[in-house]
């Protein structure tokens, strides 16, 4: 009989190294560092064979520079973005609270009028001649 309770573990675990070792490549591979190292290593190889023609260069550039460079500089601006979108939740969520921190503040002061109010309006009762 196969042990469910070991392979959710193991499943568990396995998850956990991909979630990790997939944010490491994320984080290295889209920095510019990388496209400067993608870019030294497509353009190196010109010193010694040369594409022939201007097919071979149009298909040089695009099937190797373009689509060598792509990824790090996609990651980069994505990463970058991402950053921008996270400072604006932030600044959002802290006016949220302050927002909040204030309705509770005249909340709690109405509660004290309506409170006050209350005992002026017995007071007024109590007071009040019976015309009866």
């Amino acid at each position: 009989m196969v042990n469910l309770a070991h392979h959710g573990e193991t499943r568990g675990s396995l998850r956990r190294m991909n979630d990790w070792l997939g944010d490491r490549l994320s984080t290295a591979l889209s920095t510019m560092e990388m496209f400067y190292l993608v870019a030294l290593l497509v353009v190196v190889p010109l010193l010694w064979q040369r594409p022939q023609g201007l097919v071979g260069w149009m298909q040089y550039t695009i099937a190797v520079f373009f689509q060598g460079t792509a990824l790090p500089v996609l990651g980069y601006v994505a990463r970058k973005s991402g950053e921008s979108q996270e400072k604006v939740l932030r600044e959002t969520h802290d006016a949220v609270m302050e927002e909040l921190g204030l309705m509770r503040e005249e909340l709690h002061l109405a509660k004290e009028e309506r409170h006050a109010l209350r005992l002026i309006i017995q007071e007024l009762r109590q007071d009040k001649p019976d015309n009866s």
